[in-house]
């Protein structure tokens, strides 16, 4: 009698230590290890679609700040102009006057400058005035006629000779120099005297 109940009690106490490891383990093993993979399969799945899609909105569609700003074509005419004006760097000043032999004023030199290069300009400041299209003076390019005065009169016309957003340089005929170069941004004399720019080039074509 009692043999079998001790063999009934080892075999109860052995059973129960056989199945509880065994079920604890598989069910805690198998819930960690699904987790875990779900875990590195939206972890592997996920990134490198999510940099795809923030490379392709970021980058492909951004355009480069070169590429944004459309450089500025001077064609031939411009530039002959301006070559040819550079000449006659310090030509003497002559009131009235329109050839290189005797000097030039300002509208004499402008006038003498664009007829040799097949742009026919003549008279006064305020006659050339009235021949051209008026510009903003941030679109001024090299060619382009710029006029100085007050609300009574012109009195001074000169050529762009270069530009870009922090500097306008003219070559003109002055009355103190001849003619010369002169960067008219943030100089008071010349600056306090403009009044407007013109492109007589593209208008008489």
């Amino acid at each position: 009698m009692f043999n079998s109940k001790l063999i009934l009690l080892l075999t109860f106490i052995c059973g129960i230590v056989f199945i509880l490891p065994s079920c604890s383990t598989q069910n805690k093993g198998s819930r960690y290890s699904s987790a875990y993979k779900k875990k590195q399969t939206n972890t592997k799945t996920k990134r490198p679609n999510d940099s795809g899609k923030y490379v392709f909105r970021t980058y492909p569609d951004k355009k480069p700040a070169s590429a944004a700003a459309k450089p500025v074509t001077i064609n031939r005419t411009r530039e002959n102009i301006i070559e040819s004006a550079k000449n006659y760097l310090g030509k003497p000043y002559k009131p009235g006057g329109k050839k290189p032999e005797t000097g030039f004023d300002c509208s004499g030199f402008t006038g003498y400058i664009f007829t040799q290069n097949g742009v026919p300009v003549s008279g006064a400041s305020h006659d050339i005035a009235k021949m051209g299209k008026h510009k903003p003076k941030e679109k001024l390019i090299p060619g382009d006629l710029v006029f100085f005065g007050s609300n009574e009169r012109i009195s001074h016309v000169a050529i762009v000779a270069s530009s870009n957003k922090d500097r306008l340089e003219v070559i003109h005929s002055t009355t103190s120099a001849g003619v010369k170069i002169d960067n008219i941004t943030g100089s008071p004399y010349w600056e306090s005297r403009y009044l407007f720019g013109i492109d007589v080039i593209d208008s008489v074509k």
